[in-house]
């Protein structure tokens, strides 16, 4: 190949290269913007899950000392032992359901089985409803904290079906609720690095950090009653988080 073809090749694969460094400096340059570029917020409104769960009764006491006293010798026996008041009286919960006709035949199950009187109470929470103005990050982060009472109750459901049906022994079953206060502490951490000093979210942010406070004492194994069982544990602590999440709501509805 002669001299001159030679170089006229090499000056063109040096244009080339050149020409390559340079789109590629322009297309990093053109990423670059993308990801420091703030991220344009517009007026957003946010609503939480509404909840209805079908709680199991045993026992009811006009009285929230006398179901307390009720509650106690149930907790030793696998039941939540949690007492729910009502207009007509105190309730002593025991478990509850998102279907209604799976509380039904729990229900059936008891009064065949054991002899006792049992209660299906319809136990709703209603819709947290917020306006802001977000970008999507804070719409996705801020969506997760207002459903984090729901999720951690159907988390903590599932583990004490698990318990109960014998999928999961009891160190499985403290494995899955470590694993479930972890998921619900991320949420709630994400949170509170975007939204903990805004005035109009001080009720949310209460809330969720007794939310996190229930899941660590239930990971401590802190029990109600002396005796207590693990199942009857997680009962108790997702029926404290259900009637939490009501009181939040309530909060809410008055501000």
């Amino acid at each position: 190949m002669p001299k001159i073809a030679k170089n006229v090749k090499k000056i063109l694969i040096g244009i080339m290269i050149c020409l390559l460094f340079v789109a590629l400096l322009i297309c990093a340059n053109f990423l670059s913007m993308l990801l420091i570029s703030p991220t344009e917020k517009t007026s957003t409104s946010l609503s939480s899950n509404s909840l209805s769960v079908y709680a199991i009764s045993l026992a009811r006491s006009p009285t929230n000392l006398g179901a307390e006293s009720l509650a106690s010798d149930y907790r030793k026996i696998g039941s939540g032992g949690f007492v729910l008041e009502q207009e007509d009286g105190f309730y002593v919960i025991s478990s509850a359901y998102l279907n209604k006709s799976d509380a039904e035949l729990v229900r059936n199950s008891i009064e065949q089985n054991q002899n006792i009187k049992a209660y299906v109470i319809e136990f709703s929470v209603p819709q947290i409803s917020i306006s802001l103005s977000l970008d999507s990050e804070e719409k996705k982060v801020l969506q997760k904290a207002l459903n984090a009472h729901e999720n951690a109750y159907r988390l903590l459901f599932d583990i004490a079906l698990s318990l109960d049906t014998n999928v999961y022994n009891e160190i499985s079953a403290r494995l899955a609720i470590n694993s479930a206060f972890s998921n619900i502490n991320t949420i709630v951490s994400d949170y509170k690095i975007l939204f903990e000093e805004i005035e109009g979210l001080k009720v949310l942010t209460k809330a969720l950090d007794n939310l996190t406070n229930t899941l660590q004492k239930l990971c401590s194994g802190i029990t109600i009653t002396s005796g207590q069982t693990l199942s009857s544990l997680v009962k108790y602590r997702y029926c404290e988080i259900l009637q939490a999440d009501k009181v939040l709501c309530e909060k809410f509805a008055k501000s």
